[in-house]
């Protein structure tokens, strides 16, 4: 990466209509000269606008990672997300926790790191990319939803097998979007049947990796349903 590109600016968006809802991210990155070098519109599911934006943020910084920057100039119309990354406001929300800690991880990924709060009118592009991604996502995945199915294998250490269990039921406490949830306890293992809507989208899989830290990729499945689930 040339010099103009070790350095980026990056604006981002994102919204939930209504709040929590179908929800999109908009992200736009320039280099050095002010070219735009990447953007992202996309449709993440069901979730909250403040969830939005802040995965917004995470994967315009996976995104520039990507690219080879060292340093983020990053510019986003939420408030509440700038002021708390800069720690200006604490995050108090248990669902937003997980999407802070993220932000941070990826912030100490580069040399150099700065947030910026903006008005959305000088957000124009991100905004623009952002409700193009929502129209087509809700167009898209409106009749279509996924069953995620957790299993915890039960051991002899019955104790720590409670333990992971609330563990997971907190997360899904956490995340927004689940219509129906079962526990059920079959052959020595207690299995949690979550239905989720949009179950492909980047929402999920942080809800994904949340839940592969507790019961492991294997105890993780992904179905589809049909009219009749």
């Amino acid at each position: 990466m040339s010099n103009n590109m070790e350095k980026v600016i990056i604006y981002t968006d994102g919204a939930a209509e209504p709040n929590p809802g179908p929800a999109s991210i908009g992200v736009v990155i320039k280099d050095g000269k002010g070219n735009i070098i990447s953007s992202i519109s996309r449709y993440i599911g069901q979730t909250t606008n403040n969830q939005a934006e802040y995965l917004a943020v995470i994967e315009a910084l996976k995104e520039a990672i990507k690219l080879g920057a060292t340093s983020v100039d990053l510019k986003s119309d939420s408030e509440l997300v700038v002021r708390q990354i800069t720690g200006v406001y604490k995050v108090r929300k248990e669902e937003l926790k997980p999407l802070f800690q993220k932000v941070k991880q990826l912030q100490n990924s580069l040399k150099n790191f700065q947030i910026t709060h903006i008005k959305r009118n000088k957000n124009k592009v991100a905004d623009r990319l952002t409700k193009r991604a929502l129209e087509l996502g809700v167009s898209s995945f409106k009749e279509k939803k996924r069953r995620l199915v957790i299993t915890i294998s039960q051991t002899s250490d019955e104790e720590g097998d409670i333990v992971d269990l609330s563990k997971v039921i907190d997360i899904l406490r956490r995340f927004q979007g689940q219509d129906e949830v079962k526990l059920r306890i079959s052959d020595g293992e207690k299995i949690v049947s979550l239905k989720l809507f949009d179950i492909r989208t980047n929402y999920c899989a942080e809800l994904h990796d949340c839940l592969s830290q507790i019961v492991g990729e294997s105890g993780l499945k992904l179905e589809a349903l049909d009219s009749k689930d």
